[in-house]
């Protein structure tokens, strides 16, 4: 199967530094996406150290071509390292103490997406006219919905929102979480930064993408929207659509 992909980072409205990092490895069909938090650009660095990690390792694994079986343990295996990288830069620097990120990954192996997250970052998938949030955030706000203790009518203004329970760098270890699910030609994939999905909603992202051709109008139009509604956080956005 064929990818086609388009991403863009912005730094919104408010903030002065863009935290949020994206990368992808095409040889591989990989796409990752963090979001960093910290004082003194210490997001950036957090953000930047663990795609730069999971990049070099993954790029190194592949090269003994590993079976469909065995990748998920090997993403499972590089997050923890990176999340032991950056929690070591993290302790041996006072102006990185606290540093984290959020993260998110997306490796297509042939008619299967291997996916992973850690924080409240996104993944969705779009297909046939519909949305559908393949992660569940590592937020208070999303367990608290989970509990039944929060109506997700009010999760929008849930002055809470942004408190995440699971983050890259930030602990000695971490627990991703690590699915799959098949995937069919024509599926649209996205990850994206809580900057797009705390202003705009999924039913609004949906019709964003259906106004548009081209996943680069996507994401243009979906920067741009994120910012008329408030634009105070780093925006990031990946697209990729499988096709035979």
């Amino acid at each position: 199967m064929k990818i086609e992909s388009f991403g863009a980072s912005d730094v919104g409205l408010i903030r002065l530094n863009n935290e949020d990092v994206w990368a992808q490895i095409p040889t591989l069909k990989c796409f990752l996406l963090a979001d960093g938090m910290g004082g003194h650009r210490a997001g950036e660095v957090a953000a930047s150290e663990t795609i730069l990690y999971l990049c070099r390792k993954i790029k190194e694994t592949a090269k003994r071509a590993p079976s469909l079986d065995e990748w998920p343990e090997i993403i499972r295996h590089c997050i923890q390292k990176a999340n032991e990288w950056v929690y070591n830069l993290a302790i041996t620097d006072k102006d990185k103490e606290g540093m984290g990120t959020t993260l998110c990954l997306a490796l297509q192996l042939d008619h299967t997406l291997l996916y992973a997250h850690v924080g409240d970052s996104r993944i969705y998938r779009i297909r046939k006219g519909r949305i559908t949030p393949l992660t569940r955030d590592h937020s208070l706000r999303s367990d608290l919905i989970a509990k039944g203790e929060l109506d997700e009518a009010l999760a929008p203004s849930f002055p809470l929102k942004n408190v995440i329970t699971r983050a890259i760098g930030t602990q000695k270890m971490v627990t991703p979480e690590i699915k799959t699910c098949p995937v069919e030609s024509e599926d649209l994939f996205l990850l994206c930064s809580d900057g797009l999905t705390d202003p705009l909603g999924d039913e609004m992202i949906l019709a964003t993408i259906e106004e548009n051709e081209t996943l680069e109008e996507m994401t243009n139009d979906l920067i741009f929207k994120a910012k008329t509604s408030g634009g105070d956080d780093n925006i990031t956005l990946v697209f990729f659509r499988v096709t035979d």
